[in-house]
């Protein structure tokens, strides 16, 4: 069976003349054009750059799927004391240390409506994407679109960054991430693209980026990490559903054991109402409220609020049903 996002980008290329991002204006009236990269009219990779890395990875994809691409830019550009992570006070200190920042984009975000497929590329900056990147998702309608996500950073993983965007856009579909780090060469994007889970199984057809979390009656989605612990429980998954008789604890989260002991990547973690963690290796926990702590990130589940999973999960125990997702 074709994977499914290699599918897409194969439909793209026999697709043509169908202008997925309308000209932009000129980088003199404040904007950003679009970059044409080839034939894939209804793909596009959005990026941030800032020394570079990340657009090289950008251009990669470009080039082999034939998107074109589309550069974030601050209307502000950052300085080189702005970057100054050293610094409690420099620009992006402040910036990535509120919640709310928003920085303003350059110029107007690039027309979306007739794209399927958005790679979204970004370095990572204290842990996460850099807020103007924050500003981009809000700024467009991502709803019915498949959003790709990838970063570069010199060590850390893509972690809670693309989780943290699809909250903003809950009506597209986000695949698992994926880091890159300097100097990636062409053949390792590529062969990403090609290999890219979003996931299919080729055997059996088993999304890896995706599961159902059935409970009370109301089946839930979840969009999982990119890491071995998320991909070792589909695979479990596989084999037939895992009931989890789960329980309440510090009124922050329900949890229950796996029956199955799975490979670990913890990280610290401060987590947020749906976010779906590793405790142990063997426990399986669903966070409806904050809690810090070294765990190990599987996902998070889509489109819901904090006040709706404590109605649903209710007060005392309560069973769930995970089941992989074809």
């Amino acid at each position: 069976m074709k994977k499914f996002l290699y599918y897409v980008v194969a439909c793209c290329l026999a697709v043509s003349h169908i202008s997925c991002a309308k000209d932009n204006g000129s980088d003199a009236a404040g904007t950003t054009p679009a970059t044409p990269g080839g034939q894939a009219d209804n793909v596009m990779v959005v990026y941030f750059s800032q020394t570079g890395t990340t657009e090289g990875v950008a251009r990669h994809i470009a080039d082999i799927t034939g998107a074109d691409t589309w550069r974030i830019e601050a209307a502000e550009p950052y300085t080189a004391a702005d970057l100054d992570y050293s610094n409690p006070q420099s620009r992006s200190s402040l910036e990535q240390n509120d919640p709310d920042a928003r920085p303003e984009i350059k110029g107007s975000v690039p027309d979306l409506s007739k794209c399927r497929t958005i790679y979204l590329g970004y370095p990572i900056w204290w842990g996460q994407a850099p807020r103007v990147v924050y500003t981009f998702v809000e700024s467009c309608n991502l709803s019915g679109k498949t959003v790709i996500p990838f970063c570069t950073s010199g060590s850390s993983g893509i972690g809670s960054s693309a989780t943290l965007l699809q909250a903003l856009a809950p009506g597209a579909t986000w695949t698992a991430g994926r880091r890159f780090g300097a100097g990636t060469q062409r053949s390792e994007v590529e062969q990403w693209i090609k290999s890219m889970e979003t996931a299919t199984d080729e055997d059996n057809n088993i999304n890896y980026s995706k599961m159902n979390i059935k409970v009370n009656g109301r089946t839930l989605t979840a969009t999982m990490a990119d890491n071995s612990s998320a991909r070792a429980l589909i695979d479990l998954l596989k084999e037939g559903d895992i009931v989890i008789d789960m329980s309440d604890y510090g009124n922050f989260e329900k949890v229950g054991s796996l029956g199955h002991t799975l490979p670990q990547n913890n990280e610290n973690i401060t987590t947020e109402a749906g976010d779906l963690i590793l405790y142990q290796g063997n426990n399986f926990v669903i966070y409806y409220d904050t809690n810090t702590w070294n765990f190990t990130r599987l996902g998070k589940i889509d489109g819901i609020s904090k006040a709706e999973l404590k109605e649903l999960f209710g007060k005392g125990n309560v069973t769930v049903t995970l089941s992989a997702r074809k």
